[in-house]
């Protein structure tokens, strides 16, 4: 999901406002392996005093570099803005979301703070499972092949949506995902999307991610499991081969420091699959 180059200014200045309390979400950060065209720049934040304190200062940040910004939301947890400059625009909001996650912000070069790859994973699968969007599936696939397979991330996201067990997010993910080419072409991507293989290669995914979640025993649903320091999908059979990694509060980092060194140390040598 590249990013534009407008995308790109608009980040990097704006990167010194970013904060743990402070972060790009939502599928930008995908665009490392992406194949779709990020209309939009999220930020999230744990309490909206976070969240009014960010928006003024990359508003004012914006307006002085001369970008000229038309606000189109204006709500106490959710502004959203079309930010534009020399023809070229792209939306930007900024967002109160839930402060549970599995690990914290990750400072960034590009983003300033961002997501951690496995929390931008398993709200995907959530979103994916909550609303009707091709976009969606695509990004799903994505994680699915270059991050973390379906089941590992539907297993983990059932600890932030405790109405939802990992089952219950796969089957929601295929009740929505019905849609035809006409849905796929309307989404912006660096080539065309053959809306047919999407198909199959989901239904390979969510298949697989069913197998997998009816094997796992009972008891330990809402967890990651950690292998060498990486999110990974575990042998059910086995898992006291892993470290289970659970969600709080901002999130936090393995017991181990030398696993969160580690981890860290990779993320910023540009290894994605932390």
């Amino acid at each position: 999901m590249p990013l534009s180059s407008l995308q790109s200014r608009i980040l990097r200045l704006l990167a010194s406002h970013r904060n743990p309390e402070s972060y790009i979400a939502g599928a930008s950060p995908l665009t490392r392996s992406g194949v779709r065209i990020s209309h939009d720049i999220d930020v999230f934040h744990d309490r909206e005093a976070a969240m009014q304190q960010a928006v003024a200062d990359d508003a004012a940040t914006l307006a002085a570099g001369g970008y000229q910004i038309e606000w189109t939301r204006r709500f106490p947890t959710l502004h959203s803005a079309t930010i534009s400059l020399g023809g070229a625009a792209t939306s930007l909001e900024w967002l109160v979301d839930s402060a549970f996650r599995f690990f914290p912000a990750i400072e960034d070069e590009l983003f300033g703070y961002v997501l951690h790859p496995a929390d931008i994973a398993t709200n995907k699968a959530l979103a994916a499972a909550g609303r009707r969007e091709p976009r969606d599936v695509l990004d799903l696939l994505d994680i699915h092949r270059n991050y973390l397979p379906l089941g590992a991330v539907v297993w983990a996201a059932s600890g932030k949506d405790p109405g939802l067990s990992p089952e219950g997010i796969v089957a929601e993910i295929r009740r929505n995902a019905r849609y035809v080419q006409d849905d796929y072409d309307r989404v912006l991507t660096e080539a065309p999307i053959d809306g047919t293989s999407v198909a199959y290669a989901l239904r390979q995914a969510l298949e697989a991610a069913d197998e997998f979640c009816r094997a796992m025993p009972a008891g330990p649903e809402g967890l990651l499991f950690l292998h060498d320091g990486r999110p990974v999908q575990p042998d059910p059979t086995r898992l006291d081969a892993y470290l289970p990694h659970g969600g709080q509060q901002r999130g936090h980092w393995p017991s181990s420091p030398d696993i969160t060194a580690a981890m860290l140390e990779r993320y910023r040598r540009g290894d994605r699959k932390l």
